[in-house]
């Protein structure tokens, strides 16, 4: 009981840690336009995108927040069907629009899985090696095969994990290091990406492997059954 008493005031100080800092952004925007009104154009321009991306950032962990919250409640249903993972993960790519995102290698294969969530899931990996990574490196998406298993590797230049920590980061607000509550375009992580990412993986059987070298990189390799 007082393991889950601790754990419970755990997650309410890192969820108003990471909402105190958008919600003081925005009201000191707010305080500088009630002061300044709309006179100068570049302030106002300034306040209005600051003020937009905090928003984003409490949104996406609103949204983190009550996935976690229906999956730890079992109300989280996926609905699994044969995928073409070699055509999803090539669709996703497409749509996602970065030119600091190139696959390697793609190997047909299918899957039995819930494509929204596997969506999700690749999301999750990808924006997590873009976010700590230099903004002129590529992360590249390699997927073959090996027997009745699909090995899909997500490969960046980062900054890397150390070899500590490598099984904490699945861990819900966990942060390798100071250096990584920050990203080289200034967008803030809500520290709870890869813990959605673990659980939709486990629902699928997919094992997670890290390899990483702090001031190398990282390669994230999912290892998911095919049929």
């Amino acid at each position: 009981m007082r393991l889950g008493i601790e754990k419970q005031q755990r997650l309410v100080n890192d969820v108003s840690h990471e909402l105190r800092t958008p919600l003081t952004i925005i009201r000191g925007y707010i305080e500088l336009l009630e002061a300044c009104g709309a006179e100068d154009p570049e302030l106002f321009n300034e306040a209005v995108s600051s003020i937009k991306k905090s928003a984003q950032h409490m949104q996406s962990l609103v949204e983190s927040l009550l996935f976690l919250a229906r999956a730890d409640q079992g109300s989280q249903p996926l609905t699994k069907v044969p995928v073409d993972l070699d055509e999803l993960l090539k669709k996703f790519v497409e749509d996602y629009q970065s030119p600091r995102v190139q696959i390697l290698k793609l190997v047909p294969c299918r899957i039995m899985a819930d494509a929204e969530f596997l969506k999700k899931m690749l999301a999750a990996f990808l924006e997590n090696a873009l976010r700590f990574s230099p903004p002129d490196t590529v992360v590249k998406i390699e997927l073959t095969t090996c027997g009745d298993v699909a090995k899909l590797k997500f490969i960046d230049k980062g900054i890397g994990i150390p070899k500590d920590d490598c099984e904490k980061i699945f861990d819900r607000f966990y942060r390798s290091d100071k250096a990584r509550t920050k990203s080289n375009d200034n967008e803030s992580s809500v520290g709870l990406g890869l813990s959605v990412a673990k659980w939709i993986a486990d629902r699928h059987n997919i094992k997670i492997s890290v390899r990483s070298k702090p001031g190398i990189g990282s390669t994230f390799t999912l290892k998911i059954p095919i049929i």
